[in-house]
């Protein structure tokens, strides 16, 4: 019972970041090492000072370089926004908006409210997310090899689009958004006695839901072969694959 409320925790703990404002550029040299994506482990050294100047903190030169998984809330969403989608090696330095570091509150003693802050940053290491994204022709490939596919949309959405040949169709939120903490029980009862090492394969509609579900098994739930369909049910219709009516 304690997985499954953690698992919950997480997974609305990451829909709720909103990237309502953007952060601005300063100085930027780009590396040229693995791409972080969404739901990658880096190692950060970075400095963090007020606009004046003022440092508040830093782990350069302290052999303690900041390690976190994107996508996870560990740090403030404008430093996060600055990192994803950059390659190890790059050299950042940004402006972020109070809105997107601690806002109207500040954060204790250290950051008083509406403070904007400056963020200097080298990504020293990436780790790709334990778990795989997959396109449409491996998909196919390891349900015929009997992965199991879940379908985790909405009712409406299977009848809409039609579901993919093989695929086993279990909501993962309902249309307010509650998690479904039946879903586990479901992935057990297809996967059997080999449930953890067993290939599971999450679709959603554009692949985003799925990859918070992919993220929570592999990392929280301790299963070994986890995949994202790449793009969701949008890129399999997409690639033209056959879809089948869902009764």
């Amino acid at each position: 019972m304690k997985k499954i409320f953690f698992l919950t925790s997480l997974i609305l703990f990451n829909f709720s970041v909103l990237f309502a404002d953007n952060i601005e550029i300063i100085n930027d040299i780009k590396g040229n090492g693995l791409k972080v994506i969404n739901h990658s482990w880096v190692k950060i050294e970075y400095t963090g000072s007020f606009e004046d100047g003022k440092v508040f903190d830093t782990n350069v030169g302290k052999d303690n370089p900041l390690v976190f998984q994107i996508g996870m809330k560990e740090v403030i969403p404008g430093f996060e926004q600055g990192i994803l989608g950059q390659n190890k090696g790059t050299k950042r330095k940004i402006k972020i908006p109070s809105k997107l570091a601690y806002g109207e509150k500040g954060a204790g003693k250290l950051i008083p409210p509406n403070s904007n802050l400056i963020f200097e940053f080298e990504i020293l290491d990436v780790l790709n997310p334990n778990y795989k994204t997959i396109d449409s022709e491996k998909l196919e490939k390891l349900i015929k090899e009997n992965a199991v596919a879940l379908d985790i949309r909405l009712d409406n959405q299977w009848k809409k689009t039609g579901v993919i040949e093989g695929s086993f169709q279990e909501t993962a939120f309902d249309i307010n958004g509650k998690f479904n903490v039946y879903l586990m029980d479901k992935v057990r009862a297809l996967a059997g006695s080999e449930s953890q090492e067993v290939e599971l394969i999450f679709i959603s509609h554009d692949g985003k839901t799925a990859e918070i579900l992919g993220n929570a098994f592999a990392e929280d739930l301790g299963f070994t072969n986890v995949y994202v369909l790449d793009g969701g049910i949008q890129s399999w219709i997409n690639s033209n694959k056959p879809l089948e009516k869902y009764n």
